[in-house]
């Protein structure tokens, strides 16, 4: 009978411990199955208000609203006809710029393999455009190219005037881009803005030559206009297209200082064209499409069972990521770089955390280098600020004959009111004021540049993060 006893009761154990095996195996998936489903409900809840939040502030957060995103401004001309004839003018032309991998090579073979790149065969050995030799001499010095670059020149004098009648123009044209295809979009009007910009360029260097002052200051002007005419764009790589314009122009301002002989109007009225770019506040602009071309291509990548697990997760700590950057860049450009290498931080504590890695896959993979983008937007500043403060300094010297002899010397000779007065003649590198150094040979007004170091006006290296960045005056 205790036998019996024992036994039934050893059976009965066995059946419980059997039960609750099969309840175990059941019940943690069915528990994690909950708790997944749980916190997705709450991140889709909390991702739902932060989308709405967004639109509120007519701020995009896909690529439909980032089509309605990209639009004139009602106070600003719609001057899209005069820009796009532009472009496509220069396009049909065949001059395009993928020379500068095949500098090295000369001779016959190097100008058929740039011609077969795309370059315009008359344009190969044409500096700028083409393969030609640079930096082009200055005026009154000796210039191989010269015939050959006016010769072009005129060549493709109808495309020079529909860029010229678009510049003198101004307004901001919105191109036929539709941003649907996501990461895949093709700019192909953005990227041909380098065309025009180096087109106006090469004419500077030859009316230079050919002691045409007038012509010069209306060209520099346009490349000024051509960057201009990005100052809409909503992402982040025709920011960078319009920063590259812009200085291209600054470099040639600079250049063409030295030998042009313009009055002072003529000065004040370059100072305004360098000026009109907003680097930053144009920049917070492309974050903000930049964020919705993000989250919409989260829709579509790593495949469907990942983006049901994970959407959500990767969406949320993206709109985290771009809040930083935002609120970094609504403050000063220090405080943007300061945001973006706490993101940097950020993405790298995730990669080093397989569980993490894996779950955060999407933002790793779609978030954009911000820092660096805001280290170029900070050098584009700073460039700007040098030289409409390098373009006071000889505007002084026509009005005291002399150089002046400190930064507050130029101070009402900058543009603007007392707020904008102070804003240009500060390097935004660091918040303080531009480095003024003046010898027997000149005046140096510069940035302490990417390095964040003062130099000591060193500012002839290729390399911007080393040495300084502005502009030299000599007696």
């Amino acid at each position: 009978m205790g036998e019996n006893q024992t036994a039934a009761q050893q059976y009965l154990a066995e059946r419980t411990r059997k039960r609750r095996r099969i309840i175990g195996l059941f019940a943690v998936p069915l528990i994690l199955l909950v708790a997944v489903a749980t916190y997705a409900l709450f991140g889709t809840s909390q991702l739902d208000r932060e989308i709405a939040a967004l639109r509120s502030q007519g701020l995009p957060t896909n690529t439909s609203d980032l089509n309605a995103y990209y639009s004139i401004p009602p106070d600003v001309a719609d001057t899209t006809d005069l820009w796009t004839a532009a472009t496509a003018a220069v396009s049909a032309a065949g001059i395009y710029q993928r020379a500068d991998k095949m500098r090295a090579r000369t001779g016959p073979t190097a100008v058929a393999a740039v011609s077969a790149a795309g370059i315009d065969q008359r344009a190969a050995t044409i500096p700028i455009v083409g393969m030609g030799p640079t930096p082009v001499p200055g005026p009154g010095k000796t210039w191989a190219q010269l015939e050959a670059s006016r010769t072009f020149l005129q060549e493709l004098d109808s495309e020079m005037q529909l860029i010229r009648r678009a510049a003198v123009a101004g307004g901001m044209p919105r191109y036929p881009v539709d941003f649907r295809a996501g990461i895949n979009t093709l700019l192909p009007d953005t990227q041909e803005t380098r065309t025009l910009a180096r087109l106006l360029t090469l004419s500077v260097h030859v009316d230079a030559h050919d002691r045409m002052t007038t012509e010069v200051l209306h060209d520099l002007t346009a490349i000024f206009a051509v960057s201009d005419s990005l100052r809409g764009e909503p992402i982040l790589i025709s920011h960078l297209v319009r920063m590259a314009t812009h200085a291209m122009g600054c470099q040639l301002t600079g250049d063409m200082l030295q030998s042009c002989q313009w009055t002072d109007d003529e000065l004040a009225s370059l100072q305004s064209a360098v000026g009109r770019a907003a680097f930053r506040p144009e920049m917070l602009r492309a974050i903000h499409g930049e964020r919705a071309l993000c989250l919409s291509t989260m829709d579509t990548t790593l495949g469907p069972l990942y983006r049901k697990m994970y959407r959500n997760t990767n969406k949320l700590k993206a709109l985290e990521m771009f809040r930083q950057a935002v609120d970094g860049l609504e403050t000063s450009w220090p405080e943007a770089a300061n945001r973006c290498e706490q993101i940097d931080g950020q993405l790298k504590a995730i990669r080093g955390n397989i569980f993490s890695g894996f779950q955060y896959m999407s933002v790793m993979q779609l978030f954009p280098a911000l820092r660096a983008e805001i280290v170029a937007g900070t050098r584009a500043e700073a460039r700007q600020n040098c030289l409409i403060a390098a373009i006071a300094a000889y505007r002084y010297r026509l009005q005291h004959a002399e150089l002046p002899k400190s930064l507050a010397d130029l101070k009402e000779l900058i543009p603007g009111d007392e707020s904008q007065k102070i804003q240009r003649l500060t390097d935004p590198f660091d918040g303080q004021p531009l480095r003024f150094k003046s010898d027997d040979s000149g005046v140096i007004i510069y940035s302490v540049s990417d390095n964040l170091t003062d130099d000591g006006g060193v500012i002839d290296g290729e390399d911007p993060r080393v040495g300084d960045l502005g502009y030299s005056i000599e007696k």
